[in-house]
């Protein structure tokens, strides 16, 4: 009866992707990208030898490829003998990495339905799978389960909320022993599983953590940044939503002494920062519009108004506030982790287990309102609770740095054999 119910729902869910893909871009890009994909993926596997090693990685969207990413790299360097193989479920994450250079084949994971899956594994072949975080699509899974394939879940993130624990569950659970290991992030993950009797479960940390502590040890050199921070503090609001900005500008004289702000915003259309503009009283200038030579001490905020620079930005900042935690889910807290910068951020972060164990930890912050931030960003201008915060993130990313190399280690490579 679940495996009905399921199938159903699946079908119906499908469903509803094509028919709003009359009408949203993104359902349009989900369906065309897997239009003729078992010619295309036929294509691909007649162009390499029948007896070629090959991994597919399966990823749901962009924030988990990050996640993979560090192995994937890892993989291509030490085991250049596999074909690569990467897929994506959300266009928002095969469109940025169609291209990605250490997959051999990047493309969409067809639609989950028995002979969908059936049919990509009988031409694909894998001899190893890799699925990253959240991802346990039934029918595929079975495929591989059915084939005898080695799968593996990597950045494994569990809460005792989800399907598989429920009473109603146990088809679901029953994926997870299928794995042939699960990689998860820390300790109440491994708790968890062993408690509904999945056993083949080690805490390896959040592969994440290598990408972006890898992009924070680049050179930095953002003049401008710099000579607008001078020799203040600067607190740095990153991929802000109106309820956070209203937050952090609720009390600018924050922002006229010791610190100045450097606000991100997620939508930078020109309505939204002339909304920002209209709320600031003190002086403040955006980043497009500077000149190289230009005096910016008399600056109290920046407005970054440009994409691509804030994963390296907070190279320049003291303390950051992440976006999105009044709306949806918030945005990457990993990115200022990786410099050192305590976080603050809003109430829906539930979901980000880096998130959670960087508040348990210390290193974190939640906040409701502009009472909160206050409160908070008092409490930092004491020096000894601001370098016990900074101290936490580091002791988290120490806990968790060196994730890829431990799972991408453990993984058989050497193992298996050819599939023909």
């Amino acid at each position: 009866m679940t495996a009905f119910i399921y199938r159903l729902a699946i079908s119906l869910y499908h469903a509803a992707i094509y028919l709003a893909s009359w009408v949203k871009p993104k359902a349009r890009a989900w369906v065309d990208g897997r239009k003729g994909w078992r010619g295309s993926l036929h294509a691909w596997r007649s162009s390499i030898p029948a007896d070629a090693k090959v991994l597919w990685m399966h990823c749901a969207s962009l924030g988990e490829f990050e996640q993979g990413r560090p192995m994937l790299e890892l993989i291509r360097k030490k085991h250049p003998n596999y074909q690569i193989v990467l897929s994506f479920y959300s266009p928002s994450g095969y469109e940025q990495q169609v291209d990605y250079p250490h997959a051999d084949y990047v493309t969409y994971l067809p639609a989950d339905s028995p002979g969908n899956a059936r049919h990509w594994v009988e031409v694909l072949r894998p001899n190893l799978v890799v699925f990253v975080k959240y991802e346990f699509w039934v029918f595929h899974l079975k495929a591989l389960f059915a084939a005898g394939i080695p799968v593996f879940l990597v950045a494994g993130s569990f809460r005792e909320k989800q399907l598989f624990f429920q009473w109603y569950g146990g088809y679901f659970l029953d994926l997870l022993r299928g794995f042939q290991h699960l990689y998860v992030q820390n300790q109440s993950d491994q708790d968890l599983l062993h408690r509904f009797g999945v056993t083949s479960v080690t805490v390896a940390g959040d592969p994440r953590v290598d990408r972006v502590l890898a992009i924070a040890q680049q050179e930095i050199n953002f003049p401008l940044v710099a000579a607008f921070k001078g020799k203040e503090r600067l607190f740095i609001g990153g991929s802000t939503w109106p309820a956070g900005e209203k937050i952090l500008l609720h009390q600018q004289a924050h922002w006229e002494n010791d610190w100045k702000l450097l606000l991100a915003p997620h939508d930078i259309s020109e309505a939204h920062l002339k909304n920002i503009e209209a709320q600031l009283e003190v002086p403040f200038c955006r980043y497009s519009q500077l000149a190289a030579d230009q005096d910016l001490s008399s600056y109290r905020v920046l407005i970054l108004d440009t994409i691509g620079m804030l994963s390296r930005v907070y190279h320049y900042g003291d303390l950051a506030y992440i976006g999105g935690g009044f709306g949806k889910s918030i945005h990457n807290t990993l990115e200022p982790a990786a410099h050192g910068l305590p976080i603050l951020f809003g109430p829906n972060h539930q979901k980000f287990q880096e998130a959670l164990t960087l508040k348990s930890q210390g290193g974190a912050f939640e906040i409701f309102n502009f009472v909160d931030f206050e409160r908070y960003f008092s409490d930092f201008q004491e020096e000894k609770v601001f370098a016990k915060a900074k101290k936490s993130v580091r002791d988290y990313l120490v806990a968790n740095q060196g994730a890829a190399e431990r799972i991408v280690g453990e993984l058989p490579f050497d193992k298996i054999g050819n599939r023909k």
